[in-house]
């Protein structure tokens, strides 16, 4: 098994994909402090399973990762590669090569693979674990295990060794055990502790639990003799509660007959006061129609009015238009007039400016001959002065020096011409080196906002996918606790159901009848209850509504119900009010008082039925009225004059005759109207949570997709991040190159500006010595002059300079007249521009006061006459009309006089009909509080007998014999003896059961601690002696390859490894006592530093040979090490090298002389690390 090649991608300062191949033998890995040798002994490291990255020399995960450079982004990822050659069949029985690679990512998250197969750690190092390169293995030995080995005091080397001897598995199974059994003690203890205070406890449970049995038997003979009780109550209440609804029944009958004539009579009152109401409407019409005839006769006056006064003011506005119009057109014809004037200046300027043009034609002309002249003059005076060469040679040499000096200034002058041009080019180039600089850093700052903004927006994406999380959480609980609901209502509704088909809630007498199993059964078609529905809203007033009719049966025919009646007395089954169809006939109130505000209707139209059951129900509540509130009810009552029978939604009823009744009755629980009113509670409130459900568990598929659209949005996002930090990247690096041009240019600059400097310092110079040279030579001249040689000569040259002078002036003063000529032309055009531009702007706003004249002058002469004289027409006619608006307001108020006289006779009939009505209801009063009374007793014993446990019919199978005052009598003499038993615990029987449960559980814990202490005291011997026995052996074995090693690698000598207490191998400390060759035998602290590091290379090349692994990684090991120890670890390696591969990272020349081959690691790029690799054995055969 042998290490072929290791792979590193992105892992440190590896940016670029490297492979380390290494060979047999012994390979060294070289280079420069800083340049990431031992990021590759990191890696191997790492991949063999490292999880604590602060022994990769980094404080949290992502530091092994490539970080970037400059010129470099960051990776995302990091990946090492270990391959090793599986020829021998060790790791694995199929494969040639084994390949184990781990790759991280930023976020922390790793993964594992063995031959690019997905895999754990765990499967790592289970491949790994009897190859010598587990997590105890010495494969890869660093500079820091050599200084914790020297540093280390004794009792700190055992651990060393206890890593070696592979025993941390046994202390860590030791120091559990201990744990467990420290836990085992205690909870022996609290143990202990519980079965002293239980067994305090048992004598008085004891006690207490036949107090609780015989209080119960006592209690359920009451409570059977209690729910006989009830029952006989309930069975009175109800009897003359039946007694006394009959009657009422009659009386209500009376009261409706009454109530028919009163409605009568009020209808036909009613009809005549809508009709008064109808006559003082169109009264009041009349009124108002006189009023708005009154104010139509003022309003056409005073537009007249205004009409008149506005034809006043509109020659006045005519005028002032026109005298506008005059005087644009003035202006207009103002600046035309200056444009013609301008116009004919300009053609006369022409024709000067062009004779201008031709005298500075003739100036230069002249100037060019004059120029031309001068020049012949010259080649004159030089061919004289060349003829008098031998007299003149101190002339010709000033001559020469006058040009020489001329050439220099000539020179000086190209030179700052030029160097003012580079200074200019270099200042425009520094302008748009600055420019670029400004605008390179405006794109970085843009590019630092937008990964800004992107960042926030991330973030926002986030916390929008956390809420959503969180509210679909919280929708997932409101969902769980929803169907738990519907559950609970669906099991309600299935019980209302059962009671519905039981006819629970009607009175002994209904549902006997119901149940009854006779001939006539298939004629009885239902209690009242059964055969209608009514919306949740209207349940309690219909309830009230009823009554006791609810309990009422509906039979086809009069004899059906003579039949059933007739069964009811032979079976004692009670009393039943019987509706037949073809007796019973309802006729319906028609009153005016349906159309009033918070009448909902007649009770009968607030209901639902089959059409067949018409009269009964019209018959029960075709007469009584469904009002909202009490107030509009109490209002209804005082406007009809207490006729009315009314019932509100909440519940209070007034009879005719003015009788309210209203509070709160408790109803009974198991009532039809209870039932019908929960029924349909329960059903709107099932169909809600039902259709709530359904949106919630949308709103959740919802949320789900909205967190995959969030989710892609973020990776969207994380993507543009990169792209930005890219981009960021390219123009902090865009910026810092523009920075560095514009300095060189700032220096460039500098450079040019100093030279131009010195230039024209040089320049002054020279003109100084031409002046002093020109002097000199006019001297000269001046003395030749008067030796009479060239006085002609020089007379004419001067002459001929004169005339160029001349010349040249006359030609800049005709330029000059040319070009003041020529811009005075200029300005002339353009004056005549602006004014057109005036011209044209006073012509377009003069073109709407034109239409605007022409409108108002229609206005004024032909509409605003005409609308006067059409006003004056409708003002006369109004007043017609007003005449007879008058005329009608008098009859109509004779006709409302004779309706008045009318309703007062209506009103003393009304009061007789209110006189009966009134007895009637004095009466019903009285008989609503006994019904009430019988009601409340009914209810009562019935709740009485609920509160026991029982159902009506259990209650009635335990009437016992003998009379109710006997019963009454037992009852008491239970009640006595419980009161003098007093409270009791009704849980005490249980609590006594579960403490002799609890003493048995006790007892079986206390003996399972008791054995489980024993074998944990046994195991943690048998771990001692495992431990002891293997340390043993390694002190023994390593100590046997310690001195073998010692020797070898200090050419004699001795090393001894000794334990401080032998006694007690597994707390003693460990020291090594050592003598090297010709010195005494002294500890290892003693010797020098080289001697110590040497030594404790041999300690680890023992620990090496006593756990050998398939290559040995040495990080630095010999760098405390002089040249000659380095020499004899280097040779010592050599031969270990033959059975065993080593990986030497090293500075040491000696050992990097020992290798077979030289991996260098270098940074030709800052900060990215690359390898070169170099082989001895192919270099000599070369050479």
């Amino acid at each position: 098994m042998q290490l072929l090649r290791l792979e590193l991608k992105g892992f440190k300062s590896f940016a670029d994909k490297t492979i380390v191949k290494f060979s047999p033998g012994m390979t060294a890995i070289v280079g420069p402090n800083g340049s990431g040798k031992s990021n590759i002994t990191d890696a191997m490291r790492w991949v063999l399973g490292e999880s604590n990255v602060r022994h990769l020399r980094g404080q949290k995960a992502e530091d092994i990762i490539f970080a970037g450079t400059e010129k470099r982004r960051p990776m995302s990822t990091a990946e090492v590669t270990l391959v090793f050659d599986n020829s021998d069949k060790r790791l694995h029985p199929d494969l040639a090569e084994v390949a184990l690679t781990r790759r991280i990512y930023r976020s922390g998250e790793s993964e594992f693979f063995i031959n690019k197969k997905a895999c754990r750690l765990k499967d790592i190092q289970a491949l790994l674990a009897d190859t010598g390169l587990g997590r105890d293995s010495m494969a890869i030995i660093g500079q820091n295990r050599v200084d914790a080995i020297l540093n280390s005091k004794p009792e700190e080397r055992r651990l060393i060794f206890e890593e070696v001897a592979g025993i941390s598995r046994f202390k860590m199974n030791k120091d559990e055990s201990l744990r467990r059994m420290g836990q085992t003690d205690r909870n022996m203890e609290r143990v202990a502790d519980l079965m002293a205070n239980l067994e305090e406890q048992m004598e008085p449970l004891r006690e207490k639990a036949a107090k609780t049995q015989t209080h119960a038997e006592l209690s359920r003979q009451k409570r059977l003799l209690d729910g006989a009780l009830a029952f006989h109550d309930y069975k009175v209440a109800d009897r003359l509660f039946t007694k006394q609804e009959n009657e009422k029944i009659a009386l209500e009958q009376e009261q409706i007959e009454i109530q028919t004539e009163l409605s009568g009579l009020g209808a036909r009152e009613q009809q005549l006061k809508l009709k008064s109401d109808e006559q003082q409407q169109a009264l009041r019409r009349q009124e108002e129609l006189y009023a708005q005839a009154q104010k139509e006769e003022a309003r056409l006056q005073g537009e007249k009015n205004v009409l008149t006064e506005q034809l006043r003011n509109a020659d006045k506005e005519l005028q002032e238009l026109r005298d506008r119009i005059h005087e644009m057109e003035a202006t207009i014809a103002g600046d035309r007039q200056k444009v013609l004037v301008h116009q004919k200046l300009l053609v006369d300027g022409a024709g000067e400016l062009a004779a201008k043009e031709a005298a500075l034609q003739t100036a230069e002309e002249v100037y060019e001959l004059a120029r031309l002249e001068l020049q012949r003059i010259q080649g004159e005076f030089q061919s004289v002065q060349a003829a008098m060469a031998t007299r003149h040679d101190e002339q010709l040499k000033l001559v020469g020096l006058v040009e020489k000096y001329r050439v220099e200034l000539q020179t000086l002058n190209s030179e700052l011409t030029k160097i003012a041009e580079l200074t200019a080019t270099l200042a425009d180039e520094l302008t748009t080196v600055t420019a670029e600089e400004r605008e390179a850093f405006t794109k970085h700052q843009t590019l630092l906002e937008q990964q800004s903004t992107n960042r926030a927006e991330r973030e926002s994406t986030q916390q929008a996918m956390s809420d959503l999380r969180q509210r679909r959480q919280q929708l997932d609980k409101e969902c769980q606790t929803g169907r738990r609901e519907e559950q609970r209502i669906e099991g309600r509704l299935q019980l209302l159901a059962q009671w519905a088909e039981q006819h629970e809630g009607y009175a002994d007498g209904t549902r006997n009848a119901l149940a009854a199993k006779e001939s006539w059964q298939s004629d009885l078609l239902g209690a009242i209850g059964d055969l209608f529905t009514v919306k949740p809203e209207y349940a309690t007033a219909l309830d009230i509504a009823l009554g006791g009719s609810i309990n009422h049966v509906v039979s086809r025919t009069s004899r059906a119900a003579a039949d059933c009646i007739a069964y009811l007395k032979r079976t004692q089954g009670g009393r039943v009010t019987f509706l037949p169809l073809d007796t019973v006939h309802g006729q319906a109130l028609n009153t005016p008082a349906l159309n009033e505000p918070g009448v909902l209707g007649r009770a009968v139209d607030c209901i639902t039925f089959d059409e067949m059951y018409r009269g009964v129900f019209t018959y029960l509540l075709g007469r009584t009225l469904v009002v909202e509130t009490m107030e509009q009810a109490i209002a209804l009552q005082k406007k009809y004059k207490q006729q009315l029978r009314l019932v509100t939604l909440g519940g209070e009823q007034f009879q005719p005759g003015g009788s309210l009744s209203g509070g709160v009755t408790k109803r009974r629980k198991a009532s039809v109207m209870a039932q019908k009113e929960e029924m349909g509670v329960l059903s709107t409130k099932l169909q809600a949570l039902q259709q709530q459900l359904g949106d919630k568990q949308k709103a959740v598929a919802d949320y789900e997709q909205q967190l995959e659209v969030l989710s892609d949005e973020l990776a969207a996002k994380q993507s543009r991040w990169d792209e930005q930090h890219t981009l960021l990247l390219t123009a902090e690096s865009v910026l810092k190159t523009t920075r560095e041009r514009k300095l060189r240019k700032e220096q460039v600059l500098q450079n040019n500006l100093a030279e131009q400097e010195r230039l024209t310092s040089e320049q002054a110079n020279v003109k100084i010595e031409l002046e002093q040279v020109e002097a000199n030579l006019k001297q000269l001249n001046d003395a030749l002059q008067a030796d009479g040689g060239n006085t002609v000569t020089l007379a004419e040259l001067e002459r001929c300079q004169k005339e160029q002078d001349a010349a040249n002036q006359s030609r800049h003063e005709a330029r000059l007249q040319y070009e003041q000529l020529r811009q005075q032309q200029s300005y002339g055009e353009q004056q005549i521009s602006d004014w057109q531009t005036a011209i044209e702007q006073n012509v377009a706003r003069m073109e709407p006061l034109k239409i605007q004249l022409a409108s108002q002058e229609q206005q004024a002469t032909a509409v605003l006459p005409q609308q006067l004289v059409e006003l004056t027409t409708a003002c006369e006619n109004q007043v017609k009309v007003t005449a007879d608006l008058v005329a009608q307001r008098d009859s109509l108020y004779e006709s409302h006089s004779e309706q008045q006289r009318t309703l007062a006779d209506y009103a003393s009939e009304r009061e007789t009909l209110d006189t009966r009505q009134k007895r009637v209801q004095q009466r019903l009063m009285q008989m609503e509080g006994q019904l009430a009374k019988y009601e409340i007793n009914s209810e009562q014993a019935l709740q009485k007998i609920n509160e026991l446990g029982f159902s009506r019919d259990e209650a009635q199978a335990l009437q016992p014999t003998g009379a109710v005052a006997d019963w009454r009598l037992e009852e008491g003499k239970l009640s006595a003896q419980l009161e003098e038993l007093g409270p009791v615990n009704p849980e005490a029987v249980a609590e006594y059961e579960a403490a002799k449960e609890k003493q048995a559980f006790y007892e079986a814990q206390q003996s399972d601690l008791e054995q489980a202490k024993s074998q944990l005291e046994a195991v943690i011997a048998e771990i001692d002696k495992a431990m002891a026995l293997q340390l043993s052996e390694v002190l023994e074995v390593v100590g046997d390859r310690f001195q073998a090693v010692f020797s070898r690698l200090f050419g004699g000598g001795t090393a001894q490894i000794v334990l401080t207490d032998a006694d007690n191998i597994l707390t003693s400390g460990i020291d090594f006592y050592i003598q090297p060759p010709g010195k005494k035998r002294q500890q290892l602290t003693l010797l020098s530093g080289g001697e110590r590091a040497l030594t404790v290379i041999a300690l680890l090349f023992s620990f090496l040979d006593y756990r050998p692994a398939p290559f040995c990684v040495l990080d630095e090991v010999d760098a405390a090490l002089d040249e000659a120890n380095v020499e004899r670890f280097g040779s010592y390696l050599q031969r270990l090298g033959d059975d065993t591969q080593f990986i030497v990272v090293s500075h040491r020349k000696r050992t990097m002389e020992a290798a077979l081959v030289l991996q260098g690691v270098t940074m030709v790029e800052r900060g990215v690390s690359r390898l070169l690799t170099v082989a001895f054995d192919e270099i000599k055969e070369d050479m």
